[in-house]
């Protein structure tokens, strides 16, 4: 996993039960909305986070949002 790979994942997971879309989720982390997209896909094909259609917990727009996976871990 690359490290931004691993920064999007434990940021997921520290902000857990609130969900961010994609937009949220990267300017909390000061980067590229296509950035997290990017390193996201990875860690979604692990098994460490999970696509789902949510209400963001910040902008309140309904969309894609990144929830923690359902593997035990994301390593």
């Amino acid at each position: 996993m690359t490290p931004l790979a691993q920064r999007i994942a434990d940021a997921v997971g520290q902000n857990s039960p609130h969900l961010y879309c994609f937009a949220c989720l990267a300017a909390q982390q000061g980067i590229k909305e296509h950035d997290v997209r990017a390193a996201a896909l990875g860690v979604i094909m692990r098994g460490g986070l999970q696509l789902v259609h949510r209400v963001c917990s910040r902008c309140h727009r309904s969309g894609e949002a990144l929830a923690p996976g359902t593997s035990a871990s994301v390593g």
